[in-house]
């Protein structure tokens, strides 16, 4: 096994198991014990037995790790796979536009705040407060605190939006639409408990308008160009993400 893909394959949650998967394990591995006990003159087909159990529980294992539970998303892939697009596509399907009026779109309103950081961006599941700093003598700019636990409603992507995988997307996406719809802010800053680890970026507007070499705010009024500028040419390129995060991101920890 490569060390890349041993890497990966430490990141990802423990695979689950739903109740009804565990019961056709559970009857496999029972029916397959009732042969051997009374079929113990039929090797060749005890030996069958065991080996389909086999095959089907090492079949689902795989499966089941490599997308994270039965029916959810994808959260890794094979390291030739761009598993990446997939969660684009999620974060295309976000609608971001036309959420608050525009008057009413600047540090200060609460309320406006609160509703993209609680209702529409990513992360919206595990939203855990914010603060706002508005003293016109410092940079002005929100801090917003998420908490990420297994106690959440939360399914697929929405539910893994802080994990590895998704991570540099989450934070470049939420940044882009702060600095896009906002008209006031400096910086905003993501204060995430991780299962009990803590995590901190800051990114400022100008860091922001540098990765799209543009005032973003001119994604506001125009959904046409925020598609291409920002979901096309920007997330869909990996290595500009992922580039750009390492430029902006604190060691884990601190």
């Amino acid at each position: 096994m490569s060390k890349e893909l041993d890497k990966k394959l430490r990141t990802l949650p423990k695979p689950r198991l739903r109740e009804e998967t565990k019961d056709v394990l559970h009857q496999a591995i029972m029916e397959h014990e009732k042969e051997k006990n009374h079929n113990a003159w039929l090797p060749k087909v005890r030996s069958a037995t065991l080996l389909t159990v086999s095959v089907f529980a090492i079949a689902l294992f795989s499966f089941i790790l490599f997308t994270g539970s039965e029916g959810e998303a994808p959260r890794s892939s094979a390291p030739e796979e761009k598993y990446y697009e997939n969660y684009v596509s999620y974060l295309d399907s976000i609608d971001v536009h036309d959420q608050i009026d525009a008057d009413k779109a600047y540090i200060g309103n609460n309320g406006a705040l609160g509703k993209y950081h609680g209702q529409v961006l990513p992360g919206k599941y595990y939203a855990n407060g914010m603060e706002l700093q508005t003293n016109e003598e410092q940079p002005m700019g929100i801090h917003m605190h998420y908490k990420v636990t297994e106690e959440t409603s939360a399914k697929g992507f929405e539910k893994e939006v802080f994990h590895v995988s998704n991570l540099p997307w989450t934070i470049t996406f939420n940044a882009t639409a702060y600095f896009t719809f906002f008209k006031t802010g400096d910086y905003v800053t993501f204060d995430i408990d991780y299962y009990g680890e803590k995590r901190e970026y800051t990114l400022t507007r100008q860091q922001i308008e540098d990765l799209y070499g543009r005032d973003v705010k001119e994604f506001a009024d125009n959904k046409d160009l925020w598609k291409e500028e920002v979901m096309e040419k920007t997330l869909q390129n990996e290595e500009k993400v992922q580039d750009f995060m390492e430029k902006i991101q604190a060691p884990y920890g601190e």
